[in-house]
């Protein structure tokens, strides 16, 4: 009876010892996520960033467009004005005056929306300055973020590291078979392969159990399995 006390007494030890490694792990295992994400975060608003510089880049696209037609109705204009001088007769004289009066005005459309798209595309490019500046500042926040990430893996492996070795001293002291029986089970149940009886519950599925079982895990002269979550059981003075 003394013996089988002493090892659940060195299992209790073993299992607060593995869930702190299990929690540790779980919360490095975390971090490459976490590192992503930022990075996810940033690629976007560089992307955000760059969608305003490819509208800039339409926008005076369009303007040169309009540049061009304006130019090209303009020498129109010219040409018809030059021929006004060489017309004889009143009919052709209002045919030509009807199309130069019909280009000014297409003109004075094309330059108000010459016009518009002048004031837009300052406007974007103050916004994408402003933008630029920004996402300066957040870049170092976020190199500072990743590096913080860095240095709290570094730290959770270390404390890892410690706790392993306090937990192989451990292991010296536990029946080789039942040390392969608890690991199984600690494998397959997320870390938590024994729990304490609580009132007249499992520990670890919080199902009730049978008055027997409770009882002879009270006696501490064997290992008890709980029969709903097949973690081992014991009975906490």
């Amino acid at each position: 009876m003394e013996k089988v006390q002493g090892q659940i007494d060195v299992l209790i030890k073993l299992q607060q010892l593995d869930g702190e490694i299990y929690k540790l792990k779980e919360e490095g295992n975390a971090k490459p996520a976490e590192t992503q994400g930022l990075k996810e975060a940033f690629a976007q608003q560089k992307q955000a960033l760059k969608l305003q510089e490819d509208e800039v880049k339409s926008l005076q696209l369009r303007r040169k467009e309009h540049e061009i037609e304006l130019a090209t109705k303009e020498k129109e204009i010219k040409k018809y004005q030059t021929q006004l001088l060489q017309i004889k007769t009143n009919k052709e004289y209002m045919s030509l005056q009807n199309q130069i009066g019909g280009l000014k005005a297409d003109n004075a459309v094309l330059e108000d929306d010459i016009l518009e798209l002048m004031e837009k595309i300052d406007a974007v490019k103050a916004e994408i300055a402003g933008e630029r500046e920004r996402l300066i500042a957040e870049e170092k926040s976020l190199n500072q973020e990743i590096e913080r990430i860095a240095r709290e893996v570094k730290e959770i492996d270390g404390k890892i590291n410690s706790l392993e070795k306090e937990r192989n001293q451990v292991c010296v002291n536990i029946d080789k078979g039942l040390l392969s029986r608890y690991e199984r089970i600690l494998k397959a149940k997320a870390g938590l392969a024994l729990v304490p009886i609580v009132g007249e519950s499992c520990g670890g599925c919080h199902q009730i159990l049978p008055p027997q079982v409770v009882n002879e895990a009270r006696m501490k002269d064997r290992l008890i399995t709980c029969d709903f979550c097949a973690r081992l059981l014991y009975w906490a003075d």
